[in-house]
């Protein structure tokens, strides 16, 4: 049970505002996979409509960004060693963003609808700057920093860019002034959130939690400095030449320097797991590692995807930001999610009873057997998933949404036993 201690501390906010993120995020993943399987014959084609991007900000507000906000409320004090800011503004920050998730997912679905698309963002925006501030008063705190907290102070930065461009793409579609095509902006959104935003994310809190989950020592995080080098001088080069036509050359610049990055983010993980005591690999990093291995996937496809005339290849579009969404950070996700929320449950209700009287252990808290069968519907869905949108078949992309939401039922029904243990 050691390992409580670092994931829970002295430095943890209160655990109901943690639980809140997470409970909202867990009913976004049901939500977003019953509306795929129902609407999959709308599932196909240019990945600008209604229902498409609808169930995409479903993904990336609702079950993506709202999980990692309450782990980053949980992790950030714990890792920094230094107390949460205010919890008052993470609460209120998550009434706004759940009232902006839902104005905007609705908006899109009823795209031509008199709704703005411009008021939802407004309160995206204001949630996302609540929570910029208060992480940023709380790592003004910190004494002694560290690799993960570089990587998380640039995720902030994207963050901010991310909601920016967000908002301006919703004010142009209510009244359209951006004189470039806006899809080029909403690539540069879209880029700039999975790779700046959640990927910084990931990529920092992966220094500190694989190790600590695998009982990992004695490596050096080298090739995460030179990773987190190239990435931003790629990102941040992209983010700049995509305002202008005619700056094809300097792609070929920037693109390889961040796929770069990630294959060393890869290379540095396979060496922590190298060094790792504990061989076993449990449910949770059977989720982590397949995610790594469709990361260094879709990191293959995006720079292939960046030199060729993508929109001629049908669906292609679609397989790539699926993969990405369900391979690499849902089941990166739900698998990290099996190591934390158990462990924090535990510490808030039974850290203060050890020695009093009997206590669970953590193996008893969740079905690990019925995790596994997840794992694996999981993993066929995306395979058959993938093989539907590259030779449209819609009836195997029904078989495979279904696995999909069968597995999110059953993330939820072991999460719901977790928080009732």
């Amino acid at each position: 049970m050691n390992q409580t201690g670092n994931i829970a501390s002295a430095y943890s906010p209160p655990f109901k505002i943690v639980a809140k993120y997470f409970i909202a995020g867990i009913i976004a993943f049901i939500l977003l996979n019953l509306l795929l399987l129902f609407n999959y014959e709308d599932i196909g084609g240019h990945h600008f409509q209604p229902k498409i991007l609808s169930i995409t900000h479903i993904a990336t507000l609702g079950w993506i960004t709202m999980i990692i906000f309450g782990a980053m409320f949980q992790l950030v004090p714990v890792i920094l060693e230094v107390k949460l800011f205010s919890s008052k503004l993470a609460e209120i920050q998550f009434w706004i963003f759940a009232a902006g998730i839902i104005g905007l997912v609705y908006k899109f679905w009823h795209f031509n609808s008199a709704l703005s698309f411009t008021a939802p963002a407004i309160l995206i925006n204001l949630a996302m700057y609540i929570f910029i501030f208060n992480i940023i008063a709380t790592m003004k705190s910190v004494r002694t920093w560290n690799l993960t907290g570089t990587y998380l102070a640039a995720a902030l930065f994207y963050l901010f860019v991310t909601a920016v461009a967000g908002l301006l793409l919703a004010a142009n579609l209510d009244h359209p002034y951006i004189r470039i095509n806006h899809l080029q902006y909403l690539n540069l959104h879209a880029h700039v959130a999975f790779i700046g935003w959640v990927s910084m994310v990931v990529m920092g809190v992966t220094y500190k939690l694989i190790p600590m989950f695998t009982l990992s020592h004695n490596f050096k995080l080298t090739l995460a400095k030179i990773a987190f080098v190239l990435i931003n001088i790629g990102l941040l080069g992209i983010s700049t030449i995509m305002h202008y036509s005619e700056t094809t050359i300097f792609y070929y610049i920037f693109v390889p320097l961040i796929a770069v990055g990630i294959i060393l983010f890869l290379f540095q993980v396979l060496e922590i797991f190298k060094k790792r005591i504990r061989k076993k690999f449990d449910v949770g990093i059977k989720f982590s590692s397949f995610a790594y291995i469709i990361l260094g996937i879709t990191t293959l496809l995006g720079t292939v995807i960046a030199f060729i005339d993508y929109q001629s290849i049908i669906n292609l579009t679609l397989i790539y930001g699926y993969i990405i969404i369900f391979g690499y950070l849902s089941m990166l996700i739900v698998g990290q999610m099996y190591k934390i929320v158990p462990f924090l449950v535990w510490y808030h209700k039974y850290s203060s009873k050890v020695g009093f009287e009997n206590v669970p252990m953590l193996k008893d808290m969740f079905n690990e057997k019925i995790a596994l069968i997840e794992f694996y519907f999981m993993m066929t869905g995306l395979i058959l998933a993938t093989i539907s949108f590259s030779f449209q078949i819609n009836q195997l992309l029904l078989v495979s949404f279904f696995l999909m939401l069968i597995s999110s039922v059953i993330f939820a029904t072991n999460m719901i036993k977790i928080f009732w243990s």
